[in-house]
């Protein structure tokens, strides 16, 4: 009966360990087909595309989308982000190690506001929802933006210094 037992437990853990399904985690990216890390600079009223991809460490799997929510977190008042229009859709199979096109996001803001942006695909049980790397958005402004303001500042201090001496 022990030996019984025993092997009853063997063939529990071989079972057992032969399903354990791999760590499935998601990236997100502006750049179709790979990902450079977590920030990206944009300027301010910026319209992007970004992409996302499932990794599940190689196996290539097809996995089931049920939900997909948006999340974004502003550093400063009077910063955002939307998204315009979502190309990924519930009820839809993603390969996994391909990369998709998730939606062309908005994002505005004061310069130097930094954003956290975060997606989460809900998959078929019994994965549930994974999210994104968070993607910081670091809103610059263009240098030709700089340029026209400082313009505009000399110019303002020209007529000021005119008016000044006359």
């Amino acid at each position: 009966m022990k030996r019984l037992v025993w092997l009853a437990a063997l063939l529990l853990a071989i079972s057992a360990s032969s399903g354990v399904m791999a760590q499935v985690s998601l990236d997100l990216s502006p750049y179709p087909d790979q990902y450079q890390g977590e920030i990206i600079e944009v300027p301010p009223g910026d319209i992007e595309v970004l992409y996302f991809h499932i990794d599940d460490g190689g196996e290539g799997g097809l996995y089931h989308v049920a939900d997909v929510s948006f999340h974004y977190v502003a550093s400063d008042p009077g910063a955002w982000a939307e998204v315009l229009t979502y190309d990924v859709q519930p009820s839809f199979e993603y390969t996994a190690s391909v990369w998709y096109p998730y939606g062309v996001i908005k994002v505005d803001g004061p310069p130097s506001t930094l954003i956290d942006i975060q997606i989460d695909l809900t998959l078929q049980q019994p994965i549930g929802t994974i999210w994104s790397n968070t993607i910081t958005k670091h809103i610059t402004p263009e240098p030709s933006s700089l340029l026209a303001l400082g313009t505009g500042l000399l110019g303002a201090g020209g007529l000021l210094l005119r008016r000044r001496r006359s």
